[in-house]
């Protein structure tokens, strides 16, 4: 389900934006700890997320939206969650490859993993695709503005 190419992607962007469901309503929540273990399913760890957990404990169907800003595309990935804490089998399975991507520190303050179930994947692209947009030009204009916002944020910074 989840192709290699896009595991490869999941792996290497790790940035994605999970959706779960609060009886207040949709919640939604960045997570950057992102890693494809199989093509069945993605995984991130458990950081500060005190409200997704609470509703992944109620309602365990989730949605994941990933997006290379710059290539303007992506996919959303929609499944459902499984909280497995530190202590767990699972978790010391996961733990290492984490620890190797970010750290001893962060992944200390890690209470677990989110191993998530896909039962379906949508590629997302931008329109501009539709009226002859081009990856190479979508990317160029993409980095020409994020330099020109990175420039700026530190002229303003002291």
């Amino acid at each position: 389900m989840i192709t290699r190419t896009l595991q490869e992607f999941v792996n290497e962007w790790r940035l994605g934006d999970l959706a779960t469901m609060s009886p207040e309503g949709p919640n939604v929540s960045p997570k950057g700890t992102f890693q494809a273990l199989d093509g069945d399913r993605i995984a991130f760890a458990e950081l500060r997320s005190p409200q997704s957990m609470a509703n992944i404990e109620q309602d365990n169907r989730v949605q994941v939206a990933m997006v290379d800003v710059f290539a303007r595309k992506g996919a959303r990935f929609r499944g459902n969650a499984t909280f497995h804490p530190a202590n767990t089998e699972t978790a010391a399975e996961l733990r290492p490859r984490w620890i190797e991507l970010f750290g001893d520190g962060l992944m200390a303050r890690s209470s677990g993993f989110v191993v998530i179930d896909v039962v379906s994947v949508k590629s997302l692209t931008t329109p501009a695709y539709d009226v002859g947009a081009t990856e190479k030009q979508l990317r160029a204009d993409y980095m020409a503005r994020f330099a020109a916002m990175q420039e700026h944020w530190f002229k303003t910074q002291s």
